[in-house]
């Protein structure tokens, strides 16, 4: 399950996003400003962000810019400051994406979704209620670990690494199995 923190001062508007997020199976963290927000990232794996620029107190542009020293967490800064200006000192923050509102919820989803996956790329890969180790070979679904033999594993690797993307099954084979028997054998003396 994903863990999203959405900080945004307008109550509908946070409530909004929580109830769809929620829909779509993320665990949703609700914060109005950037003391509320530091207190649930200090308290939760937190794994993506979605945040206002104009929150009461600190801005959503100094808190994340703060944070993202410590934290390096995806952000999406969704706002209403639309100025090319704007849109650069989000960038200049920390943020992977800078939305203007209104949006749609199912394009919202489809950004987080997107910056889910580039992180694939990385050690680990949290999605939805997967979390995969890649160094480690190490897998949970919902918080439980999954043992996986050495081939399910490889395949398991090789699909979610190219997520979004058509793997044939002769790419699968070769990249598994090795269709083209260019086997590498060990032998030891007794």
């Amino acid at each position: 399950m994903t863990m999203l923190l959405i900080i945004e001062d307008d109550l509908d508007m946070n409530n909004a996003l929580k109830i769809y997020f929620e829909k779509e199976d993320y665990k949703v963290y609700q914060a109005f400003n950037s003391f509320e927000a530091e207190k649930y990232l200090k308290e939760n794996e937190i794994q993506i962000i979605i945040a206002d620029i104009g929150l009461p107190g600190e801005s959503g542009l100094d808190f994340i810019h703060r944070i993202q020293k410590d934290k390096k967490i995806p952000v999406v800064f969704l706002t209403a400051k639309d100025e090319e200006e704007d849109i650069l000192k989000g960038y200049d923050a920390g943020c992977e994406e800078y939305v203007t509102k209104p949006i749609s919820p199912k394009v919202l989803q489809k950004k987080l979704d997107t910056i889910l996956k580039r992180n694939v790329e990385k050690d680990i890969l949290n999605y939805k209620e997967i979390k995969i180790d890649y160094k480690k070979r190490r897998v949970w679904i919902r918080n439980e670990e999954i043992k996986l033999t050495s081939k399910e594993w490889k395949i398991l690797e090789v699909l979610t690494i190219n997520m979004g993307k058509i793997i044939t099954k002769e790419s699968l084979l070769q990249k598994i199995w090795d269709i083209e028997e260019n086997f590498a054998y060990y032998w030891s003396p007794s």
